[in-house]
């Protein structure tokens, strides 16, 4: 039978308050930075070799709680936030690209040929964060150094049940979301399938995850709440040895430290 965890979701009612109110309001659609309650680190020094700008990507990490945008922007413009996933391997940038959808499937985050790829978002997506569902790709496989390797340890009940943070950091913001589901389903696009800018499509995103039947997956019992009105990330990743199937992780935004995240909802 589905693995149903029995903890109860933890959502601030400020939160809560700030969903509704978003019917109302509307999303700026850009990245101004807010007031971040995680420390930034201090500007370095703008000088230096070619090979220090490109080793900086691969040095960087969000266990210290702080990104330095400034010059990870400075290595590759396309960066736009940073993906933290405590007691796992991902700890990396996430892209958008200007050139195609799956120009970072095939490229690392310094933009080089790479079969591994890194973790992008398509350009339907807002780097704001502000759409129902941001997917966020990433290529998996048996490599240790593929950017979601370690994806698939959400399968894994145990660590499923044990772990359930997920941080994004955006220049002057920190995002923590509540991971609340993960499961294959059919490798087809998540932002083609459904129509997340009208409530009817983010609905039936969630009527089909509710609804799937799957011994495999992981599902926390008390979610049940959640609604086109909230804000999710989905994780996913094309199975290596299956491309019929693609995993998922989805994971629903529980605080926003600068207050900046809000959208209007079109029924």
């Amino acid at each position: 039978m589905i693995h149903r965890t029995h903890k109860k979701a933890k959502i601030p009612l400020s939160f809560l308050t700030l969903c509704l109110a978003s019917i109302f309001t509307g999303c700026s659609g850009n990245n101004e930075p807010g007031q971040p309650t995680l420390s930034q680190t201090e500007s370095q020094s703008e000088t230096g070799s070619s090979m220090q700008k490109e080793t900086r990507i691969s040095t960087e990490s969000a266990q210290d709680s702080s990104v330095d945008f400034k010059l990870l922007q400075e290595e590759n413009p396309d960066i736009f936030a940073w993906l933290y996933i405590p007691d796992t391997g991902i700890d990396c940038p996430v892209l958008q690209s200007g050139q195609g959808d799956d120009f970072y499937n095939s490229h690392n985050a310094a933009g080089e040929d790479d079969p591994l790829g890194a973790v992008y978002i398509e350009l339907a997506n807002l780097k704001s964060m502000c759409d129902f569902n941001t997917v966020l790709h990433g290529n998996a496989g048996t490599d240790q150094n593929a950017p979601f390797a370690e994806l698939y340890r959400f399968s894994d009940p145990l660590f499923f049940d044990s772990h359930e943070t997920i941080y994004l950091y955006l220049d002057g913001n920190v995002l923590t979301y509540e991971v609340f589901a993960a499961y294959e389903r059919e490798n087809t696009s998540l932002i083609r399938s459904y129509d997340f800018t009208y409530t009817s499509g983010c609905q039936e995103f969630l009527d089909d995850l509710y609804g799937t039947r799957d011994m495999a997956m992981n599902l926390r019992e008390g979610w049940d709440f959640v609604n086109p009105y909230h804000f999710l990330i989905t994780l996913t990743s094309q199975k290596e040895d299956n491309p019929d199937r693609q995993f998922v992780v989805v994971a629903l935004l529980t605080q926003d430290a600068a207050g900046t995240i809000e959208r209007t909802v079109t029924e």
